[in-house]
């Protein structure tokens, strides 16, 4: 299951830097959410997984809507 978050992350991710799509960064923000919450995910990447989310969430206000 984490596998498919993170793919689906993953996907908005790279969409988000192609077209500055703030609801994939959101969206983006939200599946890494969901990893990082998961306790059968190291805390290290846990950790970063809950940066990069808050880091996309940041820069919503910054992108727009595609």
């Amino acid at each position: 299951m984490t596998e498919s978050l993170l793919a689906g992350a993953l996907n908005h991710l790279v969409r988000f830097q192609l077209t500055g799509c703030t609801h994939s960064a959101h969206v983006a923000a939200h599946l890494l959410d969901q990893i990082a919450d998961r306790s059968d995910v190291d805390g290290d990447t846990r950790t970063l997984y809950g940066r990069m989310s808050a880091a996309l969430e940041a820069t919503r206000g910054n992108a727009r809507h595609v």
